[in-house]
């Protein structure tokens, strides 16, 4: 933060007749689950499929996950997950053999395109009436819900901008620059050094283990020290970074996975908000070996100090982690949530 009468007046916090979060600055969060599931119930129930083959209807509608409108520095980001079941009864004109059934969307989220989602249709019954009913129903339903959803999320867009009246920020994707690397190819190092030990006494002290080397990353934060400690736990503001699949617990011995699950661990230590550790890991180290990553936060001058220590990090990828921080986590975090400048 700025020292009091030189910072940036959009970033007054004060009591003040025009509101205490001027021009939308800082991060605000409104929860639009229940106004999803209502208007997808509203949507995907009711809906009448009838042709010379069969006649459906679709019934109950049950939505689990989570919907939320965000705006930071002037810009509205809009996160969801959701799980999708619809009920479904109907009727094989042909025999008057009825059956019921379930359709299943097990996935929508912002980090895939409108249409990009699986559907999957069941049928309660195995008998070949059932199965022709069922397959008949599915050729039908999901031309239906390739447009009803995609015309869902326009209509959350629309609700989303309307209350915050800014642009739409989207969240990144989870396409990393040097934390995704191919697992397999770092398998097949790891194989042809299983290889090489085998054959040579040399490289055969290398079976203990790989050699361990440590991380060191020191950057500014124009904040106070809370306001980049939650962006390391905080759900909803890890996945603006880290991509929408992204799962963080921000309680002590609470897992994480981050960037489709390049990186995970756990939570050991959580001294809110001068210091966090955790067990980290990339997935293409050793089964079972961790490294221990520190992070220091210190207020000096306005400003937010963090210092990250990363221990036990195989020599071969030292430069893979020490510029993984830099570019996927700080440097993202500066420019999702305005923090700094990216340099």
């Amino acid at each position: 933060m700025a020292l009091k009468g030189h910072g940036d007046p959009r970033w007054i916090v004060e009591n003040r007749p025009d509101g205490t979060n001027v021009n939308n600055w800082h991060w605000t969060e409104t929860d639009y689950s229940n106004w999803s599931k209502q208007k997808l119930t509203e949507m995907l129930s009711g809906l009448a499929i009838e042709t010379s083959e069969i006649a459906c209807k679709t019934g109950t509608v049950t939505c689990s996950g989570d919907v939320s409108v965000n705006t930071r520095k002037q810009k509205t980001i809009l996160f969801y997950e959701l799980d999708v079941s619809i009920k479904w009864e109907g009727t094989l004109v042909s025999t008057g053999s009825a059956g019921k059934g379930t359709v299943h969307l097990p996935y929508i989220s912002e980090e895939n395109d409108d249409t990009d989602f699986e559907i999957k249709v069941s049928v309660d019954g195995d008998t070949n009436d059932q199965e022709k009913l069922k397959d008949r129903f599915r050729s039908q339903i999901i031309p239906i819900l390739k447009e009803k959803i995609p015309s869902f999320l326009q209509q959350l867009r629309e609700v989303a901008l309307g209350q915050t009246k800014l642009k739409l920020k989207q969240a990144p994707t989870t396409k990393l620059d040097h934390l995704e690397q191919t697992l397999a190819e770092k398998a097949a190092a790891a194989e042809a050094e299983k290889k090489a030990a085998k054959t040579t006494t040399a490289t055969s002290s290398k079976s203990a283990g790989p050699r361990l080397t440590n991380v060191s990353v020191t950057d500014k934060f124009v904040c106070r020290p809370m306001d980049v400690f939650v962006c390391f736990v905080e759900p909803n503001r890890v996945k603006a970074y880290a991509g929408g699949d992204a799962q963080i617990s921000g309680e002590k011995g609470g897992k994480f996975s981050l960037f489709g699950g390049a990186v995970t661990g756990e939570n050991v230590e959580i001294d809110m908000p001068n210091k966090l550790v955790q067990k980290w890991r990339f997935s293409s180290w050793p089964e079972g070996h961790y490294s221990t990553v520190t992070l220091e936060f210190e207020e000096k001058n306005g400003k937010t100090i963090v210092k990250l220590t990363q221990t036990d990090v195989p020599d071969d990828d030292k430069e893979r982690a020490e510029t993984g921080w830099k570019d996927n986590f700080f440097k993202r975090i500066k420019g999702i949530f305005g923090l700094g400048p990216l340099v």
